[in-house]
């Protein structure tokens, strides 16, 4: 049975255009070296049927729920994005309609839990390593209260966790709850990745120690063969003067006994150790080398991580200048006129695209 990943990721205001760019893979240069550009095109949206604007569908929601007497703070979350996944060795057995049954059930779930009146997206991705589904939604509580803390504090987050994995087992999925009390569920995308990446390399340790622990027992049951066959070197054998006989002391008599018991006299056990010994050294190398390898990806992902949150600072910068450039400029209507034009164009050809993929 497979573990069942969930956890969430909160944003405010000015978080929330990256995440729509990520989400509806707006741009052409994506650090994400994830993502493979063929397989885009697969990405699908369960909650609309094209790309949105996610900052005025935030502002519709708050607009038409929220209920509160007072103006929301700047530094407020307005929304939150759940990700629902598995390990990937999972979903390679699932047929691709089982897939889209696992994230459409997914979808159902949340949308009850959360309220579908305030679900901004529900993306799914399939052009990652591992499917993977982004449903991004708006912190309005049932008495119209903005609040993340009171949504999504420890306690629903690990009753989300225990709840989702047996709707799913209901569904026919063979999923359960991952580790009670996971940090996952406080990680951004990147640093999820991070993660996962260092506890794969927990796991390559956990078994490289077991093998180093085999190789002890079987070093010392080595050296124990060794000193024997060096005792049984030292033996003092005499032969008799008159006919083929030979003669030892009672001791050293008592002594091939118990190695012969013991079996030690055995060639083929000796062998047997010998391969053995060198198969462990072996695995021994390949367990360090993995080793070396996952820190080497694992320090890859941290500089990846820096540079990826530079150039969203420069590109935000960038933005910055060219709206304002724009609006002093009066060209905003048509800029905006264009764009919708644009992504028209773009979903005619995804969709063309996907259908001809399924022929």
């Amino acid at each position: 049975m497979s573990y069942l990943i969930c956890h969430v990721q909160k944003f405010k205001a000015n978080d929330v255009k990256g995440t729509q760019i990520h989400n509806q893979r707006e741009s052409v240069n994506s650090k994400n070296k994830d993502i493979n550009e063929n397989r885009t095109i697969l990405n699908y949206d369960l909650h609309n049927e094209k790309h949105i604007n996610y900052n005025h569908k935030v502002k519709e929601i708050i607009k038409d729920g929220y209920k509160v007497n007072k103006g929301i703070r700047k530094d407020a979350v307005v929304m939150t994005s759940t990700l629902i996944t598995s390990d990937n060795e999972y979903f390679k057995k699932l047929p691709p309609e089982d897939q889209e049954k696992f994230f459409n059930q997914t979808y159902e779930f949340l949308k009850e839990k959360y309220g579908e009146k305030n679900i901004v997206s529900a993306t799914v991705h399939l052009d990652e390593t591992t499917p993977h589904m982004h449903l991004c939604s708006v912190p309005l509580t049932e008495d119209g209260r903005l609040s993340a803390k009171i949504l999504f504090n420890r306690k629903s987050l690990l009753q989300l966790q225990s709840e989702l994995p047996k709707y799913l087992q209901s569904k026919g999925f063979d999923v359960q709850r991952g580790e009670s009390g996971s940090k996952k569920i406080h990680l951004d995308t990147q640093d999820f990745k991070i993660k996962t990446k260092q506890e794969e390399l927990k796991k390559s340790e956990v078994e490289f120690n077991k093998a180093y622990n085999k190789l002890n027992v079987k070093s010392k049951a080595l050296e124990n063969l060794t000193t024997n066959i060096s005792n049984l070197e030292q033996t003092s054998v005499k032969k008799s003067i008159i006919g083929s006989k030979i003669t030892l002391q009672e001791v050293d008599y008592n002594k091939i006994i118990d190695l012969a018991k013991k079996e030690v006299l055995n060639e083929n056990s000796l062998n047997e150790l010998k391969k053995i010994n060198k198969l462990l050294e072996r695995d021994n190398l390949s367990y360090h080398t993995r080793y070396k390898e996952s820190l080497n990806k694992y320090d890859k992902l941290k500089k990846e991580h820096k540079k990826l949150n530079d150039n969203v600072v420069g590109l935000i910068k960038e933005y910055k200048v060219m709206v304002s450039t724009l609006e002093k400029n009066n060209l905003m209507p048509e800029v905006h006129q264009k764009l919708k034009d644009k992504k028209e164009t773009e979903r005619i050809s995804r969709r063309n695209k996907r259908e001809d993929l399924e022929l």
